[in-house]
């Protein structure tokens, strides 16, 4: 029997292969076979407790096709009887979004004995060189380990790309694609500014300004219903896309809420002196650029007007017949 033939069909079979295959190729082992593979506490004692690790590991990595990318193995006799083979093996895989990409070279050893015309595996040992490999852990990783952890990076990095730092509220350019895909009814812009943030800043600091921002932030969140959109454009300034409001008396109801809100809850505190708020309703199809110009502008007119309080914009004549 071709030994390194046989080696690489395990392997091909361990990574690539099949249910059915991965049975048949299964009967090589030696009942009490040694296996030492990849993974910080992979060490089995005998051919059972592999092929329960094995079951869990195939279903962990069921949606992960591996690809080789190149293999070699060379023979070393080591009696007449037992011969050990040693080698190499290249494996890729990209998630179907190209975000995730498995690049590993992996080394292995396989000692078989020969029983009559066929050969069994005594013992595998497989490793992985790993370049984040933790302290105390003599093997590296496990693949769906490593893929797992990449997934996990991803999604904290996506969540920074989409989230204000400070607030974890969305931010403005997270704002702009979820306002071409909202489908809400009667829908209303607000924008809302803290009155007078710079002298809060100036006279209590920047540590007692973020602390507002942050207050503020959980406030406008917790008024909005689940289906409406917050997020903090910078500075002081953040905008709402809220639904629901069919008139001018309802979209006035939620600026008043906001507010009184306000109002009861800084109470006291750091000098506040309110929160301005401009309001437009938002016409079927409007960009988001139009609609932010009017409520600005029903901003700027409530912070002329006295501050702590809101003013409407409504679509002039020439943007209605848009």
């Amino acid at each position: 029997m071709d030994l390194l033939k046989l080696t690489e069909q395990i392997w091909q079979v361990y990574f690539l292969g099949d249910e059915q295959a991965t049975r048949e190729t299964m009967e090589l082992l030696d009942p009490e076979c040694v296996i030492i593979g990849t993974g910080r506490h992979e060490f089995y004692r005998s051919l059972e407790e592999f092929t329960e690790a094995l079951k869990s590991e195939m279903v962990e990595r069921s949606q992960i096709k591996f690809q080789f990318r190149d293999f070699w193995c060379e023979e070393k006799p080591v009696g007449p009887l037992v011969s050990l083979v040693y080698g190499g093996v290249r494996i890729w895989w990209e998630s179907p979004d190209k975000r995730i990409c498995i690049n590993m070279d992996s080394r292995f050893s396989m000692l078989y004995r020969r029983e009559g015309e066929s050969w069994r595996l005594l013992h595998i040992h497989q490793s992985m060189p790993n370049p984040e490999q933790m302290e105390g852990e003599y093997y590296a990783k496990s693949l769906y380990e490593q893929v797992e952890n990449s997934r996990k990076k991803i999604e904290v990095l996506s969540k920074l790309a989409q989230n204000d730092s400070l607030t974890g509220l969305m931010n403005y350019r997270t704002f702009e694609e979820r306002y071409d895909h909202w489908k809400g009814a009667d829908p209303w812009l607000l924008v809302i500014d803290i009155d007078d943030f710079k002298q809060l800043n100036d006279t209590r600091g920047h540590l007692s300004g973020n602390r507002a921002l942050k207050w503020l932030a959980q406030t406008l969140a917790g008024a909005i219903r689940s289906g409406d959109l917050v997020c903090r454009m910078g500075g002081d300034e953040f905008v709402l896309l809220c639904g629901g409001l069919s008139d001018e008396e309802k979209a006035g109801c939620l600026a008043r809420r906001l507010l009184e809100k306000v109002e009861e809850g800084t109470r006291g505190k750091e000098a506040w002196t309110g929160i301005s708020i401009g309001l437009t309703p938002v016409q079927n199809a409007e960009p988001l650029e139009s609609a932010f110009k009017r409520a600005d502008e029903a901003l700027y007119a409530a912070k002329k007007a006295g501050k702590n309080r809101f003013s409407i914009r409504w679509p002039s004549p020439e943007e209605q017949a848009e």
